[in-house]
C-alpha cells in the first residue's frame, strides 16, 4: 500500500482554508508571537495541562495509507473529567468580531487531534476548546464543542477523502522520481581531481543519516575553488533521495550567485538526463518578489490593495497544478508569471510550491533564523538533507539572525512623524521614551567618556590584541565604578564599561518593559491605519522593536546586553555570541547536514561554534597543479594600525612590482576602506601608467556589475582593482581565465578592536582559552583565504597571489595555510619580487 506522510495544519490548511492574505490579522509575525503567547497560556493552565503533545494517526483511506502527526497545543481533563483538545490562536481580529465561527481551519485542526487522541485513548467523547488569545486587547476567549468519536473519525476520513486526489498525484511524481534518481548520470565524462571523493562523502552522509544519533549525520566539507562544490553535493544528494535516503533537499547559500551555481547544477543535471523527473523551487525575499509595493518599496499585503492577496486562497490550487504539470525547475521568473496568470501572490506561491518540491534552494534564514524559518518543515524533524554552500558565512550570519538591536532615536522619529494631535499610540511613545532617557543617563553614569575610563573589576587585553595598537589602553587599567543611584536602580553591575559603552551578562529588565508596553499600541495603530504618512517610520520602529523583544523572549548565557549612550542616543544591543546550540537545534530537524565551502580552516573552530563537535571533517586537495599559483610573501612589511602610514610606500611599490609581471588584471585586498584610500592615493600619484579602478562603498547590483565589467577577457593594458578584505569582491566572486590572473592581499585581514569584538574574545577565552583566535584570527585568515581563491578558478588558470605582512611568517597563522600553499615562498624585497614573477611567467611570447 502506498504511504503519505502529512502535517495536520497541512492537511487541514490545504483543503480548508479561504479568502485573502491580510497582514493586518495574519502578518507582523504572529507566529513568532504566537508561540510566546502559546507558552505563556500553556503556563497559566496549571499543572494539569499537557502542552504541545506530539500525536501521530495512520488511516487507511482509498488505498492509501495515510500518517498524520503534529503538535497538539495542550490537552487536558476539565472537571466533569472529560477530556480537552486545545487549539490556540493568536490573533489581532478586532475583539467584537471573535466568534465560534470565525475560522472553521482553527476548529478543523483541533478535531483531527482529537480523532487521533480518541482512537489511540478509546475515548466515546472528547471535547475541543478553541482558545483565542487577542493580542491588542491582551484578552483570551474561549470556544467549546463536545464531539462523539465516531463523528470525529468521519470527519478526518472524509478529509483524507478529499485529500487523495493530491496525494496520488505526489505519489505518482515519487515514484517515477525514484526511477529518474535510480538512473540518474553524472553530467560530465569524467570527476575533476577531489570531486569524486567529496560526493562519495555527501553520498556517504545521506545514507548513514539519523544512525549517526538524533541530530542527524554532519559533515563538514573543506573543498578547494575549483573542485565543483555544488554538483559534488547536489548529484549524490539526488542519488541517495532515488534510493529513500532523503524525501526533500534543501540547499542554502548566503548569497544570490550561489543559489543561481545550485540553479545551473539542476539544469545540468536535466540536459544530461532527459527525463529527469525532479522538482526544484528557488524561493525568493517577499521584498525583491512582491507585485505590489507602496511608494517606499514595501510588501502591502491587503486585500483592498493588493489583488494578488484578495481572494488567493480561493484559487493557490489552481496556480499549483499549473506549475506542477508543468517543467520542473521552479525559478523566480517561473513562479512571477504564474503569479500573475493566475492573479496570486508569488511570494506566497513559492512556499506552497515548496510542499510539492524536491529540492528547495533559498538563504540560510529559511532553516536558522526564527522570524522567517521555514515553519511547515522544521516545527518537526523530518527525513530532510541539509546542503549548506559556504558555510565559513554561517557563525557571522547565525549571530546576526539571534542578534538584535535597537536606538531610541526611533522612538522620537516615530514622534515627530505623528505631527500634532494627541492619540493613544504618542502616549505610549512619550512614555517608552521617558523610561529610555533614564537608562542613557544611567549609561553614561557608568561608561564615562573617553579619557577617564571605567571597568569594573580588572580589564585586560591580549598581547596580540595590544599589538595591533586599536585598543584604548585605558581599558587596561581598573577604575572605580562612578557613584550613581539612578544608574544602581536602573542597572545591574556591568561587566565591562568605558566611552559610553556599557555590557552586561545578564538582560536588565528595565530595558524591556518599556518596549512591551509600546508593542500593542504600536501594533494596533499600524493595522488601522495603512495609508496615513507616518506609517513607513512606524512600520520600521516595530520590526526593529518585535525583533528586539523576540531576541528578549530567548537570552541566555550565550548574551551580552550592550548600551551605548551617544550624544541625546541610546542605542541597545542583545548580542549572541555564541550561536552554536540554536544552529544545532535547527540542523537537528533533519538527517543530514552537509556543510562545505572553500575555506572551513580550523575545521574544530567552525564545529565548535556552529554546534556539530562531533561532526565528520574532511579537507580535500587543490584540484589544480600547485605550479599554476605563483605564491609569494614580503614579510618585510607591518601592516599593524599604527605601522600602516608608514608601510604605504612599500605597498604601492610591490602592487607596482606584481602588476608588472605580466600585462593583465589584477585585484588588492585591504582590511578598510580607509587604508584602501590611502594607498590608492600614493599609488595613482606614483604609477599613474597603471590603470585603477577604487571599489566604493555601498555599492548596489548595478555598481558591483560595473566595477567587475572593468576586468575583461585578455586585456591589452594591465588593470589593477583595489577592493576591501571581507567584501563582495572578496568572495563569490567568479574571474575565470585572463579576466584576473592575480591578487595581492594586505594584511591578515583581523576584524577591527571594538567592544563588541572584545566580548566574543572574552567569551571565548573564559569558554576555551581560544578567544584571540576565534573573535580575531579565524575569522581574519578566512577574508584572506576567501580572496585568495579568486586568482585559479579553472585547471587552465594560472596566476599569483602576494600576501604583503610579517605576521604570515608567524606559526599562528602560517598553520591556517591550506595544504596547497605548501609551496609559498618569503622574499626579501619587490626586487627578489620582481624576479620571482620573472621565473613564473616567463619570457614573453
Amino acid at each position: 500500500m502506498q504511504e503519505v506522510r502529512l502535517a495536520v495544519r497541512q492537511l487541514v490548511e490545504f483543503l480548508l482554508q479561504t479568502g485573502d492574505i491580510d497582514s493586518r490579522f495574519a502578518g507582523f509575525d504572529r507566529a513568532n508571537e504566537g508561540a510566546r503567547i502559546h507558552r505563556k497560556l500553556q503556563k497559566q493552565a496549571g499543572d494539569g495541562y499537557r502542552p504541545e503533545v506530539f500525536l501521530s494517526g495512520t488511516r487507511d483511506v482509498e488505498g492509501i495509507r495515510y500518517t498524520v502527526e503534529g503538535r497538539a497545543d495542550g490537552i487536558f481533563v476539565d472537571g466533569e473529567e472529560r477530556t480537552v483538545i486545545d487549539e490556540i490562536k493568536t490573533t489581532g481580529v478586532p475583539l467584537q468580531e471573535i466568534t465560534e465561527d470565525l475560522n472553521f481551519c482553527h476548529w478543523a485542526q483541533g478535531m483531527v487531534y482529537a480523532a487521533i487522541y480518541a482512537d489511540q485513548n478509546d475515548l466515546s467523547h472528547i471535547d475541543v476548546r478553541l482558545t483565542y488569545y487577542q493580542i491588542d486587547d491582551d484578552k483570551v476567549i474561549c470556544f467549546t464543542r463536545h464531539f462523539a468519536r465516531d463523528a470525529l473519525e468521519d470527519f478526518f476520513l472524509g478529509l483524507l477523502k478529499e485529500y487523495a486526489p493530491w496525494a496520488r498525484r505526489q505519489l505518482d511524481w515519487a515514484e517515477k522520481r525514484r526511477a529518474s534518481l535510480l538512473d540518474l548520470q553524472f553530467p560530465y565524462d569524467q570527476y575533476r581531481p577531489g570531486q569524486r571523493a567529496l560526493a562519495g562523502e555527501v553520498y556517504r552522509a545521506c545514507r548513514t543519516g539519523r544512525e549517526a544519533g538524533k541530530g542527524g549525520f554532519r559533515l563538514f566539507c573543506q573543498a578547494p575553488t575549483g573542485t565543483g562544490k555544488t554538483m559534488s553535493a547536489l548529484f549524490p544528494a539526488m542519488k541517495a533521495m532515488g534510493e529513500e535516503k532523503g524525501e526533500k533537499l534543501f540547499y542554502f547559500t548566503a548569497r544570490n550567485t550561489a543559489r543561481t551555481a545550485a540553479e545551473s547544477a539542476v539544469s545540468l543535471l536535466r540536459q544530461a538526463n532527459p527525463g529527469l523527473s525532479f522538482r526544484s523551487v528557488t524561493l525568493t525575499a517577499k521584498e525583491k518578489v512582491c507585485l505590489c509595493k507602496n511608494e517606499a518599496g514595501r510588501p502591502v499585503c491587503l486585500p483592498e490593495v493588493c489583488s494578488f492577496a484578495k481572494g488567493y486562497y480561493n484559487r493557490v490550487k489552481t496556480a499549483l497544478a499549473d506549475l506542477l504539470d508543468g517543467g520542473g525547475q521552479l525559478d523566480r521568473p517561473a513562479i512571477e508569471a504564474a503569479a500573475r496568470r493566475h492573479t496570486v501572490c508569488p511570494f506566497e506561491l513559492g512556499l506552497d510550491l515548496s510542499d510539492w518540491c524536491d529540492l528547495i534552494i533559498g538563504d540560510y534564514n529559511y532553516l536558522f533564523d526564527p522570524m522567517v524559518h521555514l515553519r511547515r518543515f522544521f516545527e518537526l524533524n523530518g527525513d530532510w538533507v541539509f546542503l549548506i554552500d559556504e558555510a565559513h558565512n554561517l557563525p557571522d550570519r547565525a549571530r546576526e539572525m539571534y542578534s538584535a538591536s535597537f536606538a531610541k532615536s526611533d522612538i522620537t522619529e516615530a514622534k515627530r512623524a505623528l505631527l500634532k494631535g494627541k492619540n493613544s499610540l504618542k502616549r505610549h511613545l512619550i512614555r517608552a521614551d521617558k523610561e529610555l532617557l533614564a537608562l542613557r543617563r544611567a549609561c553614561e553614569a557608568l561608561a564615562p567618556r573617553r579619557g577617564a575610563a571605567a571597568a569594573t573589576g580588572s580589564e585586560t587585553t591580549t598581547p596580540q590584541v595590544q599589538q595591533m595598537g586599536l585598543f584604548d589602553e585605558a581599558a587596561g587599567e581598573a577604575a572605580t565604578r562612578p557613584e550613581s543611584s539612578e544608574a544602581s536602580s536602573l542597572l545591574p553591575e556591568p561587566i565591562y564599561a568605558q566611552d559610553g559603552t556599557v555590557f552586561f551578562k545578564e538582560l536588565p529588565p528595565a530595558l524591556v518593559r518599556p518596549l512591551l508596553g509600546l508593542l500593542p499600541a504600536l501594533q494596533d495603530w499600524l493595522e488601522k491605519n495603512p495609508e496615513d504618512p507616518a506609517h513607513e517610520t512606524l512600520l520600521n520602529l516595530y520590526f526593529s522593536l518585535h525583533d528586539l523583544l523576540r531576541t528578549a523572549e530567548r537570552y541566555d548565557d550565550h548574551y551580552v546586553t550592550q548600551l551605548t549612550a551617544h550624544g541625546s542616543d541610546l542605542t541597545i544591543r542583545l548580542l549572541c555570541l555564541d550561536p552554536s546550540a540554536f544552529v544545532d537545534d535547527s540542523l537537528a530537524c533533519g538527517r543530514a547536514s552537509v556543510l562545505f565551502s572553500a575555506t572551513l580552516i580550523p575545521p574544530g573552530y567552525y564545529k565548535n561554534v556552529l554546534g556539530c563537535g562531533g561532526a565528520r571533517a574532511v579537507a580535500l586537495e587543490s584540484p589544480f597543479p600547485a605550479e599554476n599559483l605563483g605564491l609569494y610573501c614580503l614579510p618585510g612589511i607591518s601592516t599593524r594600525y599604527r605601522q600602516r602610514e608608514a608601510s604605504v610606500p612599500a605597498i604601492s611599490d610591490a602592487l607596482a612590482a606584481l602588476a608588472a609581471g605580466k600585462v593583465g588584471n589584477y585585484l588588492a585586498f585591504f582590511p578598510s576602506y580607509a587604508y584602501l584610500r590611502q594607498v590608492y592615493a600614493d599609488f595613482s600619484a606614483r604609477y599613474p601608467q597603471i590603470r585603477t579602478i577604487a571599489q566604493e562603498s555601498g555599492l548596489d547590483d548595478a555598481g558591483r556589475a560595473a566595477f567587475l565589467e572593468h576586468f575583461s577577457l585578455d586585456p591589452t593594458e594591465t588593470l589593477l582593482g583595489f577592493g576591501v578584505l571581507g567584501g563582495v569582491f572578496g568572495e563569490g566572486v567568479d574571474l575565470a581565465g585572463s579576466r584576473l590572473i592575480g591578487c595581492a592581499i594586505v594584511g591578515v585581514g583581523l576584524p577591527q578592536v571594538s567592544p563588541r569584538q572584545e566580548m566574543l574574545r572574552r567569551y571565548f577565552e573564559e569558554k576555551d582559552g581560544s578567544g584571540f583566535d576565534y573573535a580575531y584570527r579565524f575569522p581574519g585568515m578566512n577574508k584572506v583565504l576567501q580572496a585568495a581563491g579568486r586568482v585559479i578558478r579553472t585547471e587552465t588558470d594560472r596566476g599569483v597571489v602576494l600576501l604583503l605582512d610579517d605576521r604570515f611568517t608567524q606559526e599562528g597563522y602560517r598553520r591556517l595555510f591550506p595544504r596547497h600553499w605548501a609551496h609559498i615562498q618569503y622574499l626579501s624585497g619587490t626586487d627578489s619580487l620582481r624576479r620571482a614573477l620573472d621565473d613564473f611567467w616567463g619570457p614573453e611570447p
